[in-house]
């Protein structure tokens, strides 16, 4: 190959590249257009340092004859450090019934779940802290950090996998000033 031949070749990956990248946002994007629908009050969480892997839609319960049961909806977003390749549905992720994958699943490890429910949420035996002057229940354990805001028209549940308290004061300030 000549040295044109591959200055081309480069340029033609770059630009395929560049085009992916652009895609995966035009695909957030969407997701967050349905966010919206479902959850009017609610947008997905630019987080620093951390991008969306996935982002699902879990439907309310369904009776027998596939009917909803309540109207409890739930938009579930999870962030990576560094995200991966799309990762190819299954067939039981693309007939699921009780979940719809709005985003995603790109590859990467989870370090932020971030839950919208239509409904208000409580921790049990979960302490009371104040975040931007909002009360918000936080469970700790070993591993994962929990924190539930309640706002006027449902909870914001947050999963923090092995954070530091910084990062998930930070965080926590974030989405409560976002979503007060």
């Amino acid at each position: 190959m000549n040295k044109y031949g591959f200055i081309f070749f480069l340029a033609v990956i770059f630009l395929l590249s560049g085009c992916q990248k652009d895609g995966s946002n035009n695909d957030l994007s969407k997701a967050q257009e349905n966010v919206s629908a479902i959850a009017s009050s609610f947008n997905i969480p630019t987080l620093d340092g951390y991008e969306v892997s996935s982002i699902q839609h879990k439907f309310p319960p369904r009776d027998k004859q596939g009917n909803f049961i309540g109207d409890n909806h739930e938009v579930l977003i999870t962030y990576t450090k560094n995200k991966g390749k799309l990762g190819k549905l299954s067939d039981e992720q693309k007939s699921n019934e009780e979940r719809e994958i709005l985003y995603g699943p790109y590859q990467g490890d989870t370090f932020i779940e971030i839950t919208y429910s239509n409904i208000q949420t409580n921790l049990d035996k979960a302490d009371i802290i104040e975040i931007n002057g909002e009360q918000v229940q936080k469970l700790k354990n070993d591993k994962y950090t929990f924190l539930v805001f309640n706002i006027t028209k449902g909870s914001i549940t947050m999963n923090f996998n092995d954070l530091d308290e910084d990062k998930i004061q930070s965080i926590a300030q974030q989405v409560v000033n976002d979503n007060k």
